[in-house]
């Protein structure tokens, strides 16, 4: 049993130690819309727990619903955009993909669902030198004007110059539609006035500006809550002195339109820009937004939607081309993704930068050539028919998650990702080119598959253990009952998750459950008790209940596990005890008293009769078989008062004496019957209490009784009685062997003796304890012990005054 449910929670644990480190915001949405579980990514997103409905702007939830309900019923993975009330209170654009969730008998369960913050692009991109343009001009006009005397050479010069303005169209058309799908935020930022000379249409979107509203403008006009943050200082500084600023991490704070502040956090480069002269006149600014790392797929999708930025202005000359070029294979070399280049229907590999070769694991060696020879692994794989279907058909192709055999370092591998085709257009509006941007995603598909493996594993586990098994969310929402539980039920999961299994307790033993709940999860402690539940035939049945909160790093209830064991067998086995030894003890009663009767009266009779020798043979053996009958009649008493005890019968009899006459009374009869020992008694005098005195009697009889017992090296038992404001104490202390700190509570219950040698040494049932106690409790008081192991015990009797 302790190995199935340890291989149970490792399932569980590893479950969990793959999903909760996840870079996505992960939950899981079942198929009646409620959440059946999130990520810890999820929760640091939001804060503390809430329901995804509760969260989602009001403008999106009727979207949601709608695009949900087609989605159930064609069970088909699909793709939201939408805002969602953050940790912050703000609301923040999330990107979020929903595949479908089975059971592992491909019962369709809801959604997993991968969410990423995309409320700012990062997007990289650089700009062109317009000073550089202007220069270029006059140096083409003064050409001009030279050429200017012979009409023929004006004609040839010009017609050069329309084709280097039909080059530079065409350069400036594939610059737009690279520089519109790679993932930057740029801004070109001129004199001490801070002038926005150039921005992206995705810094646009991170501004929630338009071009009008930004170019030609200073900077801090455009967005003045940035006035006391420390970029405009910076621009400056980069103008003055020449040095690139590269930032990590930065907090960036704009204040929204209904006035609430949106945190985020960037890193971000400042880089100077010349003039022809060389003399600093502006800031090239490119910023990448890191307050969630965009799942490879969403950030593969936003490429395709964001990529399309344009220039101002290029330039009409041949060098400047020259220049645009080589910024764009910058850009692409420099990229955070994988991006290449294919050129022509034949998929001449033209560009491929560094992440890309590494996908590929190819080097350089494979730039020039067609795809089928640079990727010869790749020609019975799909790849080169979509790539054509791209060129004929001039519509992009996403795919995420698509696996491909590739060889690296001469082994095929199978590998994963997000893929973008995105067709090139040239000067004819013709296809010309083919971009290609994808994403490593091997480990999180890897990860994600070994994640359900493992749920699969541990559900099976589960089912095999031959004790009820749930699950729970710290708001008590059940996520999971195992095949007893179900079978137990007579339901499915759906049925009996919302029919509540708090409606099969008994109950009498509902409150007392809910109680043992709120201190399990203020303890951390597991809740146990025994309870009993319905079944399908309505028979209330036994179980050994254990309530168990499973913690995270800061002492938060991160879920609850459950395990229910069937014990109806055993408690039927008590009670068959109990009436068994009730029996005994009535049908013992009779017999035993009769006998004693006739011993005390022989007794009687030989103390009239003269000394003779026979009676002075018999009486030594009279005298121990009364003993004897006496410790008998204190047996078959303590047995009644157990049945009694259980039937929740034990009368008492309640009246005013004086405890310390009892106290002494008790010691007294100790000394005269262990005259080897020396009890020590102290005393308060004239101490009065209401209770049952003989009951009383006998839980002084019965600790002072295990003294002597346990501690058979010492001939000291120690006994004190003392009063508070509220109760009377009685304190019996002996030097013996002690009590493991273990074993403290348990000899209390009905039946436990201490496990070990010392069992072997010292006789008796385990129910002389279980009545002092009963009594006790009967009295509302209680006994309470101090002990350790070889330093002997010390119980304490508490009487309400």
């Amino acid at each position: 049993m302790k190995s199935i449910e340890q291989h149970r929670l490792n399932s569980e644990h590893e479950f969990k130690a793959i999903m909760d480190p996840l870079p996505l915001m992960v939950r899981a949405v079942a198929e009646n819309r409620r959440l059946h579980y999130f990520n810890l990514e999820w929760q640091r997103f939001s804060g503390d727990v809430i329901s995804w409905s509760a969260g989602i702007h009001q403008d999106f939830k009727q979207d949601w619903e709608e695009l949900l309900a087609t989605h159930i019923d064609l069970k088909t993975a699909f793709k939201f955009k939408y805002k969602f009330k953050g940790k912050s209170g703000d609301y923040r654009w999330l990107a979020e993909t929903s595949v479908p969730w089975y059971d592992p008998e491909e019962n369709f369960l809801g959604f997993l669902c991968y969410a990423q913050d995309i409320d700012e692009l990062v997007t990289m991109a650089n700009a062109d030198d317009q000073q550089a343009g202007a220069d270029a001009l006059e140096r083409e006009q003064a050409l001009n004007e030279e050429l200017g005397a012979s009409n023929e050479e004006l004609s040839v010069t010009n017609d050069e110059l329309q084709r280097s303005q039909d080059n530079l169209s065409q350069a400036k058309g594939n610059l737009e539609q690279i520089l519109n799908m790679l993932p930057a935020s740029v801004v070109v930022i001129r004199g001490d006035d801070l002038i926005v000379e150039m921005i992206n249409e995705s810094n646009l979107a991170y501004w929630n500006r338009t071009k009008e509203q930004v170019l030609g403008k200073p900077f801090l006009e455009i967005l003045p809550d940035l006035a006391d943050q420390p970029f405009a200082g910076q621009l400056r500084r980069v103008m003055e002195t020449g040095e690139i600023i590269d930032v990590k991490e930065s907090p960036v704070l704009f204040t929204a339109e209904d006035g609430s502040t949106r945190e985020t956090y960037v890193d971000y480069t400042y880089q100077p820009l010349s003039d022809l002269e060389g003399n600093r006149n502006g800031v090239l600014v490119m910023s990448f937004e890191i307050t969630d790392r965009v799942n490879s797929r969403r950030l593969l999708e936003q490429y395709a939607d964001q990529l399309s930025l344009a220039n101002d202005q290029l330039s009409i000359s041949n060098n400047k081309l020259a220049k645009s070029e080589a910024r764009f294979k910058f850009l692409i070399q420099e990229a955070p993704v994988a991006i290449g280049v294919l050129q022509s229907r034949e998929l001449i590999v033209e560009t491929a930068n560094q992440k890309l070769l590494e996908v590929w694991g190819k080097t350089a060696a494979v730039l020039g050539l067609p795809l089928n020879k640079a990727l010869p692994e790749i020609d019975n794989q799909p790849f080169l028919g979509i790539l054509d279907d791209v060129f004929s058909s001039g519509e992009s192709f996403y795919a995420n998650e698509i696996g491909a055999m590739l060889e690296h370092n001469g082994e095929l591998k199978e590998l994963f990702f997000n893929l973008v085709y995105q067709p090139v257009e040239g000067t004819d509006r013709e296809v010309a080119d083919i971009l290609v941007v994808a994403a490593d995603v091997t480990q999180q598909v890897n990860s994600r598959k070994a994640v359900e493996q493992s749920e699969r594993h541990f559900r099976q586990l589960s089912d095999l253990v031959p004790a009820k098994i749930s699950n729970a969310l710290p708001s008590g929402e059940v996520i999971f009952f195992n095949k007893e539980w179900l079978d137990f039920a007579g339901m499915g999961f759906e049925d009996l998750r919302d029919f509540g299994y708090h409606k099969m307790m008994h109950p009498d033993e509902i409150q007392a459950f809910q109680t043992g709940l709120a201190e399990a999860a203020a303890t951390g402690r597991p809740h146990v008790s025994e309870m009993r539940f319905r079944n399908t035939d309505g028979k209330y049945i036994w179980h050994l209940n254990i309530a168990s909160p499973v913690m995270d790093e800061e002492g938060q209830i991160k879920m609850w596990v459950g395990s229910t064991t069937d014990i109806q067998v055993l408690k039927e086995e008590e009670q068959r005890k109990s009436d068994f030894v009730s029996m005994l003890s009535h049908e013992l009663k009779t017999p035993v008293t009769s006998i004693k009767g006739h011993v005390q009266l022989l007794l009687r009779n030989i103390e009239r009769e003269p000394a003779s020798p026979l009676s002075t043979k018999v009486r030594p053996s009279l005298s121990r078989i009364n003993q004897l009958l006496i410790q008998l009649t204190g047996l078959i008493g303590d047995m009644l008062d157990l049945t009694r005890i259980e039937a929740g019968r034990l009368d008492l009899r309640k009246e005013p004496f004086l405890i310390d006459a009892l106290v002494a009374e008790v010691v007294e009869d100790f000394r005269l019957s262990h005259q080897q020992h020396h009890f020590h008694l102290s005393s308060e005098t004239d101490i009065q209490v209401i209770a049952d005195r003989n009951k009383i009697s006998q839980v002084l009889i019965n600790l002072i009784a295990n003294a002597l017992k346990y501690a058979p090296d010492s001939e000291v038992v120690d006994i004190t009685l003392m009063t508070t404001k509220t109760e009377v104490l009685i304190a019996v202390r002996d030097y013996g062997i002690g009590i493991d700190e273990r074993d403290q509570q348990k000899i209390f219950e009905r039946f436990y003796r201490v496990e070990g040698q010392s069992e072997f040494h010292y006789s008796g049932f385990g129910i002389g304890l279980f009545l002092a106690n009963s009594i006790m409790d009967y009295h509302g008081g209680k006994i309470s012990l101090e002990s350790s192991k070889g330093a002997g015990s010390t119980f304490m009797v508490h009487i309400p005054c």
